[in-house]
């Protein structure tokens, strides 16, 4: 190729694949604070005056949540208040402890069952008592 075509080439800019590009980063903000994807698609409306149908931003938001090998753009991010450890730590005695406790401790009653069917028995209706 040219030399004068290969430059034009990569000066020319990207032109935007979807009217939503620009306004990804709006999208994700809206999501996180719980709003619809129609919410969305009338705010778009009221106040960029780009008119959207909902589906098209739920189909925006999956094909980037899918591209990009990640969790989907509309969920909040993970984030811990805690940096420490967790504070439930317990030492190698009173897990033993705990283990032997739930060791002796006596397996609930077994409930005696709704019903028993027998292949070889008709079937009988028989009216509920009342408990």
């Amino acid at each position: 190729m040219d030399d004068k075509l290969r430059t034009v080439l990569e000066h020319m800019p990207e032109k935007a694949r979807s009217k939503l590009e620009p306004h990804e980063d709006l999208i994700r903000q809206l999501r996180r604070r719980g709003r619809t994807y129609e919410d969305i698609a009338h705010f778009f409306a009221e106040h960029l005056d780009l008119k959207v149908a909902p589906s098209t931003i739920h189909a925006f938001v999956h094909v980037r949540a899918r591209r990009q090998h990640r969790l989907r753009i509309e969920l909040p991010p993970a984030t811990t208040t805690n940096s420490s450890p967790s504070p439930i730590v317990a030492n190698d005695a009173e897990v033993r402890r705990r283990i032997e406790e739930l060791k002796r401790r006596r397996p609930p009653e077994p409930e005696k069952p709704l019903f028993h069917y027998d292949e070889n028995e008709p079937l009988h209706l028989v009216r509920k008592t009342s408990e």
